[in-house]
This record gives structure tokens, C-alpha cells and sequence, in this order.
């Protein structure tokens, strides 16, 4: 079937009505292997609207870098019942586009981009997205257990998410919704890298509710017009509750304000894969503040670090002999359990 004749059945089939024909002087970007053909745009607005649900647009602005389109690239959203246009006669290649929903105010409503490569006839769905922004589908799964190697929310014990994006606020997620139906749709985000952090609550192993039971967090990527699937593996936690006591000598201890302590600076070392928890840096904490709680580590044996400062200098630790703890998974501490001490010695 040549490209004509394929136009043609498309705009016969496009929303059982027709379609426009528009000729391109498609150049490829400079390569031409393969086929020409013609590009079918179609296009639906975000989530999953179409024009008529959209009064608001006034029309469609095409725009494919190098490409002189038929009236400035600008065509109705519908002609003839469809929400879309061909473009004819392209060059063999790969073109980079942008397909932008323009109000009657000449403002941008919905945006969308990415690219087509040509080599014989190609179809392009967009989904338009409000100013250019775009989301991902989340979803996830929990590690093997005794009852399935693929366990279902209640099998892993879980009761419900909370999921965090850009540092933003955290929303409560069910637990089922990101198991089925491709997942759970983020907020609009702007284009670009993006961070997450997921955490699933249940009744840990002492019979407590609304503990964590496994953590997880990655980065996904959004383009405008192409809505990413991102799915994350959640992994087991337990926790530790840190306190700590200040040894001017064997038989002398000091308060915070006694020994002019101002803040302690907290690392946990995992000894299976020598990984400092809290980077260089450490985590740093109020002299007053214990019981610190560890609520999101992954099982295992760590070793614990801790520096009394005074200002920029290191007062008391205990890093020529660190603490050593086991952290199991589902056994969470709260304020409320008792704290592992560490004693800290005087370094000057």
C-alpha cells in the first residue's frame, strides 16, 4: 500500500470520518535511508480528553524544526470528526516536534513533544498536557515472602503508602491502586528529572500499626505529551533509636551544657556493603534531642557513629571504637521503646 493510498484508508478509519491532507517538504535532517511517507498526528488532551471536551482551544500549532508546514503548522484541533492531521510526503529521518493547544489569547494550553522517525508511514499519538507539564504512572512490588513470590498488598502486610516527590508534601496512596490498572498518576510536574520516595506502613512484628514495613526511591524522567510508566521494587526496613551519654572519664559524665556540646553528628555504616548511610556529612542533631529514631533501614548489621561537637570541632565520639547493631527487618522502634546508648569519650 503506498503512502497515499494508506492516508487514505487512515482518514476513511480516523474516528470513522476524515482527515487532512497536508504536503511537507520533509528533508530528514539529512538522512535519507529508507522511505518516505506521511505523518499522522493525533492528538488527545490530558487526561485522556478530546477536543470537544477543550472549548477552550482554539486551534493546533505543529512545529518540526527545519519543516515548512502548510499555514504556519496551525490546523483546527477537529476537522471532520477527527482530532488530528496528516502531514504528506517526508523524507526518510528522524524530526524532533512540538505540537502546542493555543487559546483564543494566543497563550499555550497544552503542550506536548518528542520525536517520529520516518521510513515509511508513521502514526504519532500525543497526549497534550496543561503548559507544557507532564506525569508518570507509578507503581510497585514487594519483595518475595512466605506467601507468594509476587505478594499481594495484604501479603506483604501492608496497609498503605506515602509517597513523596521533590522533597513536596506526602500523600497517603492505597496500596492496591499502584498493584493494577498501570498504576497511580503523579501530580502535573514539569519536565525533567524527578525524585521520589515511597513508604509502606503495616503492623510491625511487636503487633503496631501504622509502622513502616518497607522503603523505597529512585528518579523518573517526564517529557510533555509522553506520560512515563515507572515501576519501583519497595525493600524491607527496621529501625534503631539512638541515645547517648557524654565521658569526660571513666567516671565523670557531662550534660549537653556542661561539656558545651551544641550538636551531635550521627553516621550508621552498613557492614555488608561498607555504605556510609548519611554520606560524609552525617546527620546531624540537637545535643538534647534523643531519642533519634532510625525508622527506614535496610536489615543488617551496621556500625554506629557519633560526634559531640563544639561548633566545628569534634569533643567527644566514639569512632575509635563504634557501636555495633543489628537492624531486623519489621522491627521498628518509636519514642516510646527503649534506646540504645552510646557512650561518647572526650577527645581533648
Amino acid at each position: 500500500m503506498n503512502a497515499r493510498i494508506l492516508t487514505a484508508f487512515l482518514c476513511l478509519t480516523a474516528a470513522s470520518t476524515g482527515c487532512i491532507i497536508v504536503d511537507g517538504d520533509g528533508n530528514g535532517g539529512g538522512y535519507q535511508q529508507g522511505y518516505e511517507g506521511d505523518v499522522t498526528f493525533l492528538w488527545t488532551f490530558a487526561p485522556n480528553g478530546r477536543c470537544a471536551d477543550v472549548p477552550d482551544v482554539k486551534n493546533i500549532q505543529i512545529a518540526i524544526p527545519g519543516e515548512s508546514l502548510h499555514n504556519n503548522g496551525v490546523y483546527a484541533c477537529n476537522t471532520a470528526g477527527v482530532d488530528g492531521i496528516v502531514l504528506h510526503d517526508f523524507a526518510p529521518g528522524n524530526y524532533p516536534y512540538t505540537v502546542r493547544a493555543i487559546g483564543y489569547d494566543g497563550d499555550t494550553l497544552f503542550e506536548g513533544r518528542g520525536t517520529f522517525t520516518v521510513n515509511g508511514d508513521v502514526r504519532v499519538n500525543i497526549d497534550l498536557t496543561p503548559n507544557g507539564m507532564s506525569y508518570a504512572l507509578v507503581s510497585w512490588a514487594f519483595p518475595p515472602n512466605t506467601y507468594s513470590n509476587n505478594p499481594s498488598c495484604s501479603q506483604a502486610g501492608v496497609s498503605y503508602i506515602k509517597a513523596q516527590i521533590d522533597g513536596g508534601e506526602w500523600v497517603t496512596l492505597n496500596c492496591a491502586d499502584g498493584m493494577s490498572n498501570g498504576g497511580v498518576e503523579t501530580p502535573w510536574l514539569a519536565d525533567g528529572t524527578h525524585n521520589i520516595q515511597m513508604i509502606a506502613y503495616g503492623r510491625d512484628r511487636a503487633g503496631r500499626d501504622d509502622l513502616p514495613l518497607y522503603n523505597t526511591y529512585g528518579t523518573f524522567v517526564t517529557s510533555a505529551g509522553s506520560p512515563r510508566s515507572e515501576s519501583y521494587r519497595f525493600f524491607e526496613v527496621g529501625g534503631m533509636s539512638l541515645r547517648w551519654e557524654l565521658w569526660d572519664s571513666s567516671t565523670t559524665r557531662r550534660s549537653c551544657s556542661e561539656a558545651g556540646v551544641t550538636g551531635m553528628v550521627i553516621n550508621l555504616k552498613n557492614l555488608a556493603t561498607g555504605e556510609l548511610v548519611y554520606g560524609r556529612d552525617g546527620d546531624y542533631q540537637s545535643c538534647t534531642g534523643a531519642p533519634i529514631l532510625y525508622q527506614y533501614l535496610k536489615p543488617g548489621r551496621y556500625e554506629v557513629y557519633i560526634r559531640g561537637m563544639k561548633g566545628s570541632t569534634i569533643a567527644y565520639s566514639n569512632e575509635d571504637l563504634p557501636d555495633q547493631l543489628t537492624v531486623n527487618a519489621f522491627e521498628q522502634k518509636t519514642a516510646s521503646d527503649v534506646s540504645y546508648t552510646v557512650a561518647l569519650v572526650r577527645e581533648y
